[in-house]
């Protein structure tokens, strides 16, 4: 049979979309889906059947949620060109949005028919239609302004702002969100909708709110000479700003932040700043947004944006709620990455040193992590060098090849007194704990030709050479060795934590879901067979190879290790130089 045979059978049958999917699943773009797209759309239009039909009743069809989602695709490439009254096509397109739920792809149909309002008058077919206080209709009333606006602007932009000075919420919401999207390039026009926004923010609830200063920010993006007008109706909205309107606008800052200016943005980050910590998504947004403002050299807004909230919410010094900030930050350069860090650490906030720790621990890579204070230390006097160099030691001493890296370049542009405290900080505490990963760093910088502070580093070098010949000269002094009964217990003792961490981590592995285990008892070399191309039998050959990997514990930490605590616990909470 023809298509159009099929189609009509299929129509009187009641089983339309399962034809949908049998014939445009692998064929949506092809010339054989094209053409079942012109069949349908031919008959629908000449009255033969009703294809909006099984879209009205997608509900309660029995058609699976996977397929359901190549049926709503082959209904927004159709709906443009379907003929059919606004009741007929809302009512389809609804149900089709109802049908798809809380997924991401759930207003896919809208965007169908929103092309196809604006044909004829169909928009404004459809204010007639819709319930402005439904807000289950507020969807339409911003699809319809939109549709109105390609045709008639004037018309569309005199609807929103009716509704804008309305009393209907849903409607107002919607509208004002419109407005921001219309093409304002007359002045007129552009004064009348800025005008309308802010003059009806007082009696807006938090939604339409949010709508309306997320509108008024894509419009100053568009129109510079709107930036003022911006501004004060942003600042003078701050404290009445809740939830959804903190959301709305997180989500503008995370698409657009780099396309507004500093000006914008300043006032936009105080309504930020309101977030409840409850509020994950709003919060991953804002997150976002820091990562872009550093991404496009505005790393001071990025810390203006973010420093207070790591301040306030020790929830969020783990910066994972914060989603890829560290990512951005970490890929910084490193003279930024270290203003970052300096500014936090001279903060002197125990959430921001937390917030700092983590950032570095979230570095991977066989190489450490080397910073560059250099530009960002230039204007820091002495007392600001010194309690930098002690918090950045108590912070970052798990990671002390980064701290070293840091304090180094304090020394640079310090007075004499000041490097020599500095000086001492880098041996002790640093080189004599780390005298490996430390101590070849400060060698590899003592010996670079023309470093600022090679006279220091080569002098920590000779101190460090003699400090360790002096840990020598005793040689093995055997009352401090171990029995062997206590090595073998410590040996046991170590297996099983590392047992137990490899039980615990193999839960929640994926790869437990997705390969065999096996234990291989002996050999150096895993087979395996599986069937190729044609049920072939084929052979496959893994070769075993060792790994290892080393860490470096802090030598006092063995010798007296409330004493080092008790240090760095001191050195983290420092808030004036010593």
């Amino acid at each position: 049979m023809s298509n159009r045979d099929d189609i009509i059978a299929a129509a009187n049958a009641g089983t339309l979309p399962e034809l949908f999917v049998e014939r445009l699943r692998r064929h949506r773009t092809d010339e054989l889906g094209r053409a079942f797209r012109a069949t349908l759309t031919k008959l629908h239009n000449d009255g033969t059947i009703d294809v909006l039909e099984p879209a009205r009743q997608i509900a309660t069809s029995p058609i699976n949620q996977h397929d359901f989602f190549t049926v709503m695709h082959v209904y927004s490439e159709l709906i443009p060109a379907l003929d059919a009254s606004v009741p007929d096509m809302l009512a389809a397109v609804k149900a089709l949005s109802t049908r798809a739920g809380e997924d991401l792809a759930s207003g896919m149909a809208n965007g169908g028919y929103r092309t196809w309002a604006e044909q004829g008058s169909r928009a404004r077919d459809t204010f007639e239609t819709i319930n402005p206080e439904d807000g289950d209709d507020s969807a339409y009333v911003f699809l319809a302004l939109q549709a109105l606006a390609k045709t008639e602007p004037d018309a569309a932009l005199d609807r929103a702002i009716l509704y804008v000075g309305g009393n209907a919420g849903p409607a107002w919401s919607a509208a004002a969100k419109a407005i921001g999207t219309f093409d304002l390039t007359d002045p007129d026009r552009r004064t009348r909708a800025t005008d309308a926004l802010a003059s009806n923010t007082a009696g807006a609830d938090d939604n339409s709110l949010g709508h309306i200063l997320a509108a008024i920010c894509e419009i100053a993006k568009a129109h510079p000479d709107t930036h003022t007008k911006a501004v004060a109706l942003i600042d003078a909205n701050i404290e009445r700003t809740g939830d959804h309107a903190i959301h709305q606008l997180s989500l503008e800052l995370m698409f657009h932040a780099d396309e507004l200016p500093p000006a914008i943005v300043k006032p936009l980050t105080a309504i930020m700043h309101r977030v409840p910590i409850g509020n994950r998504g709003t919060i991953r947004d804002i997150g976002a947004t820091a990562g872009k403002l550093a991404d496009k050299n505005r790393l001071d807004e990025a810390l203006a944006l973010i420093t207070p909230l790591l301040s306030q919410h020790e929830e969020l010094t783990s910066l994972e709620p914060l989603g890829s900030l560290n990512y951005h930050l970490l890929q910084l350069p490193p003279h930024e990455l270290a203003q970052t860090i300096i500014t936090w650490l001279l903060a002197c906030d125990p959430n921001l040193g937390r917030a700092t720790m983590a950032l570095v621990g979230n570095h991977h890579g066989d190489a450490p992590l080397i910073l560059d204070p250099g530009s960002a230390a230039a204007s820091l006097d002495d007392p600001e060098r010194l309690l930098l160099a002690h918090r950045a030691i108590g912070w970052l001493f798990v990671h002390p090849v980064t701290a070293a890296s840091l304090v180094v370049g304090l020394l640079d542009g310090a007075g004499d007194a000041a490097q020599r405290t500095i000086a001492e900080l880098l041996f002790d505490p640093l080189l004599i704990n780390f005298s490996g990963s430390v101590g070849d760093w400060i060698a590899e910088q003592a010996g670079v030709l023309g470093h600022p502070s090679q006279a220091v580093l080569n002098d920590l070098v000779t101190r460090l050479e003699a400090y360790i010949d002096g840990l020598r000269k005793p040689g093995r002094i055997k009352e401090l060795r171990p029995s062997e009964r206590e090595r073998l217990i410590e040996n046991h003792r170590q297996h099983e934590s590392m047992r137990q961490a490899y039980k615990a981590s193999e839960k929640t592995s994926i790869l437990a879901s997705l390969a065999t285990r096996q234990v291989l008892l002996y050999g150096t070399r895993s087979i395996s067979y599986f069937k190729g191309m044609g049920g072939k039998q084929q052979r496959s050959e893994t070769k075993m190879h060792s790994f290892s990997h080393s860490i470096e514990s802090p030598r006092l930490d063995i010798l007296e290790p409330f004493d080092l605590d008790y240090m760095l616990g001191v050195f983290r909470a420092m808030k004036t130089a010593p």
